[in-house]
């Protein structure tokens, strides 16, 4: 792990908050002045900590309403059919996370669609085509109560 020191980790998290301001703003809250609040900038981009810039958006804007956690079960965990799946889930849209897990599943997918016929839709056309699938369990999101995308420096102070 890179050194940070607090000045990183307060620019760190002023970047989760909000990854437009501009260099001048930055520096006012970290204290500096704008050529080292720029230099360390680079510095940490440079590492590879910060991976990307993105805009989230909000889903129901988009008419994208419903959000599924599907639990995946691979039918034999083998090098072949974990690189077809990951290969696969990679290339649908609708998937927003996959993680491979240790337990019960062999994936956790997140995905988010217009409504519940577009998840059958998805099941039937897209999910159950692989043929080295045995299981999909699938739970439906009524509220999300916590759904944040910056990981606490506090802690890290």
């Amino acid at each position: 792990m890179q050194q940070l020191d607090a000045i990183d980790l307060k620019l760190i998290e002023e970047l989760q908050k909000n990854s437009k301001q501009s260099i001048k703003e930055l520096s006012e809250k970290v204290n500096l002045s704008i050529t080292p609040t720029h230099e360390r900038l680079k510095k940490i981009e440079a590492s590879g900590l910060i991976k990307k810039y993105v805009a989230i958006v909000n889903p129901e804007l988009l008419g994208k309403q419903l959000i599924v956690h599907c639990q995946v079960t691979l039918i034999k965990h083998q090098d072949i059919y974990i690189k077809k799946f990951e290969e696969f889930v990679q290339s649908l849209d609708e998937v927003l996370e996959v993680s491979f897990l240790a337990g019960n599943y062999d994936y956790f997918l997140k995905i988010i669609l217009k409504d519940i016929s577009e998840y059958q839709n998805f099941i039937m056309h897209k999910l159950s085509k692989l043929e080295y699938i045995t299981n999909v369990q699938s739970s439906f999101v009524i509220k999300q109560v916590k759904n944040e995308t910056s990981i606490s420096i506090k802690s890290l102070l």
